[in-house]
């Protein structure tokens, strides 16, 4: 037997290719099926299915491309939602073989209706479950969110905790696999490991620790997690299934012609100018209407902003930027991709370039603490940060509204005020003020180095 892991740097999801005596099954495929094709055919072994441990939210699932390339089955769990066109159903006790492996199905609804675990058992040396793979049933150090159904939340809570006692009755030694690591959406306190033994689980994971279900129950009511608008979008793509396999792309230059053009499309919000270059060089100056989205939070924020019925537009410094961009983009459904431009315009003097030019100023954590002494009028602090961190530390002065609720609450914040965007390093307060930037907002600046440098100034003091 042998396990070859692959992760979605962003969505930090992970999916597999498990093979055995020449043949393979892959699970929570992304779109880009390249890569697992290439590692079948390293390893000389036939993909023979593929299992989808539930319906995703974040990404639109390989399944339905990999399935269609390969002709081959795709298996997903029996009480989906909506009917998922590209798939069979499999529900507990159902066996797949492939080569040595008898690969059985559970069925643990909680996060999804349709969630489901497959454990695995070498038979050419015992039938006994050596992997067992959990999607986001269970996870390291965490479980999964149970959120997605709020009118029936107490019930959906109360089959999670269900179907951790299911997997309870595996053995200890059984090797975990989930979909997803540290950095997920779908789950807060993931360890940074990216598997774990259900042995360990049992004693360490602080969920599964729970004992008492009404006590479970009641602590996942009480979490806090966010639904991003695009969401939905990922739900309605993963029942009829997307069969058009993604691939890295060398995105072209965009022409001039198609340049120049840029600051009326913007005006009219024709066009998406997605700025993945760094914190300072945008800060220092950017294209007037500009969302800063660096490469490693595309995926995290991306579906909070970006439409999918307008161009992307990538600026960036370098076209080799743009190659993860692109990809993190397409997994999320994001195809309307005409190019990148790496051209800044620098402020002149001459009013009409000027126009199309911005910058954000930045302020350090000493300048902070001053207006903190004697707060101006009409000058807040933007928190940013998600919930949770936001209970472990808070500034005085401060007003908290989580960066992807920005999109459908800036409204509620007032213009007349000068906001300083604080996060807990910078860039998702830089994000935030490239936000309001573009609502209109012209006082806004944001807090370098953010909670970080608040700690650092303190600890000198």
């Amino acid at each position: 037997m042998r396990v070859v892991s692959f992760k979605a740097n962003g969505l930090a999801q992970l999916s597999y290719l498990i093979s055995s005596a020449g043949e393979a099954c892959v699970i929570d495929p992304q779109r880009d099926i390249d890569q697992y094709l290439r590692e079948a055919a390293s390893q000389n072994v036939s993909i023979r299915c593929v299992i989808e441990t539930h319906r995703n939210e974040d990404f639109i699932s390989g399944g339905a491309a990999l399935g269609e390339d390969l002709d081959i089955p795709v298996y997903h769990g029996i009480n989906a939602d909506a009917k998922i066109e590209y798939a069979q159903s499999v529900q507990t006790n159902d066996t797949i073989s492939v080569g040595d492996l008898l690969i059985t199905i559970l069925e643990t609804p909680g996060h999804t209706k349709d969630s489901i675990c497959a454990h695995v058992s070498d038979t050419s040396v015992s039938q006994e479950p050596v992997v067992v793979f959990t999607g986001d049933t269970l996870f390291v150090n965490e479980v999964g969110r149970t959120d997605f159904y709020p009118d029936e939340k107490e019930q959906v809570a109360g089959m999670l905790f269900d179907s951790l006692q299911a997997l309870s009755d595996l053995p200890d030694t059984t090797i975990v696999y989930p979909a997803h690591g540290a950095g997920s959406v779908c789950g807060s306190g993931m360890a940074a490991r990216e598997f774990t033994t259900l042995g360990y689980e049992k004693r360490h994971n602080p969920a599964w620790q729970i004992k008492d279900k009404d006590a479970f129950i009641e602590k996942k009511l009480n979490e806090t997690h966010y639904y991003a608008p695009y969401f939905e979008q990922m739900e309605k793509f993963n029942s009829v299934g997307q069969s058009k396999r993604i691939a890295p792309i060398a995105m072209p230059r965009l022409p001039q012609s198609e340049i120049a053009a840029l600051p009326e499309q913007i005006q009219q919000n024709e066009v998406q100018l997605l700025d993945i270059r760094t914190v300072d060089a945008f800060c220092a100056g950017h294209r007037a209407g500009s969302i800063f989205l660096p490469n490693g939070l595309i995926s995290a924020y991306g579906g909070w902003f970006l439409q999918y019925d307008k161009p992307v537009i990538i600026v960036c410094d370098s076209p080799s930027q743009t190659d993860d961009a692109a990809l993190q983009l397409q997994r999320m459904g994001y195809s309307w991709l005409p190019g990148y431009i790496t051209e800044i315009p620098v402020a002149t003097g001459n009013s009409r370039v000027d126009d199309h030019v911005d910058s954000i100023p930045r302020v350090s954590a000493q300048m902070v603490a001053e207006r903190l002494d004697d707060p101006p009028e009409n000058w807040l602090i933007l928190d940013v940060r998600k919930h949770e961190e936001v209970d472990e530390k808070k500034l005085p002065h401060s007003k908290h509204l989580y960066l992807g609720h920005l999109f459908s609450k800036y409204s509620d914040l007032n213009s007349n005020v000068r906001y300083t965007c604080f996060c807990g390093s910078g860039m998702r307060a830089t994000i935030a003020a490239s936000y309001l930037k573009n609502r209109g907002f012209s006082n806004v600046d944001v807090f370098q180095g953010s909670l970080a440098a608040w700690e650092r100034l303190h600890a000198s003091s």
